[in-house]
Parts: C-alpha cells; sequence; structure tokens
C-alpha cells in the first residue's frame, strides 16, 4: 500500500528489533551548494513492532502534529525556561531561598 505525497514514510529497518519499522516524515530539503544535489531531510517520529502500527502513528502525527524534539529537553534547560518566566513576579528574598 502507497501513502500520499508528504504524509511521510513507514518502513522496515534491517536486523532482528523489538520494533523494526521507523516512522519518518520530510521536513524540507538540503541543496549542496559544490554538487548542486538535494538532499530530504527527515524526523524520526518512532518506532513500531508492525507496519501497521506505524502507519497509525504517521496518521495521528499528521493529525496533531507534536514537536518531537521536546522529549530530548534536559533538565538545565527546563529550570532557565522557567526561571525566566517566574523570576521576575516573586521578591528578591524568595530567589536566594
Amino acid at each position: 500500500m502507497r501513502l500520499a505525497n508528504g504524509v511521510g514514510s513507514v518502513y522496515k529497518l534491517s536486523g532482528n528489533r523489538r520494533n523494526p519499522y521507523i516512522v519518518r516524515k520530510t521536513v524540507g530539503w538540503d541543496i549542496d551548494e559544490e554538487t548542486g544535489k538535494a538532499k530530504q531531510l527527515y524526523i524520526t517520529i518512532g518506532y513500531a513492532p508492525t507496519r501497521a502500527k506505524g502507519i497509525e502513528m504517521l496518521m495521528d502525527y499528521n493529525k496533531n502534529p507534536y514537536d518531537v524534539d521536546a522529549s530530548k529537553v534536559t533538565f538545565a534547560e527546563v529550570y532557565e525556561k522557567w526561571s525566566a518566566e517566574k523570576y521576575p513576579t516573586i521578591s528578591a528574598s524568595n530567589i536566594k531561598g
């Protein structure tokens, strides 16, 4: 079964894996200045145990896109974002505490 243009792709990876199907979507193109060739830029949405589950993940992502990189945020980044938002609203003694 072929998916429509712009939806994404689901294909099987080699080897013996628990989740052998990769779900990914093209987010843009990168053109090499020297050769003039274009290269696709992908985001990996996830891995699935079956092709049907992979297609289900892809359709859910297309229906409601989310930030794939949000799961890679460190605690330090969360603290910096929180402190930039919270510190202007509280007192200096509260900040020191």
